[in-house]
């Protein structure tokens, strides 16, 4: 039987350490329960710079209301 877990997140930008942008996703209220802290993000296609990073974030936040997980 699966079970579905749903959080509310933000897409935030954040930098590695040469500065290329990647987004995390940061809880806002409700989490998803996973075993380890943590969060998860995802990179960005190479030579994103920092504002399309800042705008793709801004889209995801206005049209992302939840985050599910199914674990089966």
């Amino acid at each position: 039987m699966a079970t579905t877990q749903r959080g509310n997140y933000i897409f935030t930008v954040k930098e590695y350490a040469d500065g290329t942008p990647w987004i995390a996703m940061e809880p806002s209220g409700k989490a998803i329960e996973f075993p380890n802290e943590g969060f998860f993000g995802f990179d960005l296609r190479k030579g994103t710079n920092i504002q399309r990073a800042r705008e793709i974030a801004k889209y995801l936040n206005n049209n992302i209301s939840e985050l599910s997980f199914t674990q089966f």
